[in-house]
């Protein structure tokens, strides 16, 4: 009896990872995108929010500025909508540009 308990238990908790990992894979309810908000050259991410999960019509983003021909950070996440991206904003001081793509973890 407790070798038939022990087994169910077994095949049950199977059944729940490997749904759980189906899911993560096929990417039910959206892309997860790197999410930083501070990223500086040659230090990294210095506010690092993990993760985020994009909705329908959203794309993960990774935001460039650049001052004086040096970059001086750059911002990671999930867009609010397509308004934002591919987006090349040039000033006397300062450039901008905003990268925009549809595959997971590929705002790195």
């Amino acid at each position: 009896m407790k070798k038939a308990a022990r087994n169910l238990r077994m095949r049950r908790t199977v059944f729940s990872v490997a749904f759980i990992l189906v899911c993560l894979l096929s990417g039910v309810g959206g892309l997860i995108c790197r999410s930083c908000n501070l990223s500086i050259p040659f230090h990294g991410c210095l506010l690092d929010f993990g993760t985020c999960r994009t909705k329908a019509g959203q794309y993960c983003i990774k935001e460039v500025h650049f001052k004086g021909g040096i970059q001086w950070y750059s911002v990671k996440g999930c867009t609010e909508n397509l308004d934002k991206c591919f987006k090349e904003i040039v000033t006397a001081h300062e450039i901008y540009y905003a990268y925009c793509c549809h595959q997971p973890l590929c705002n790195f």
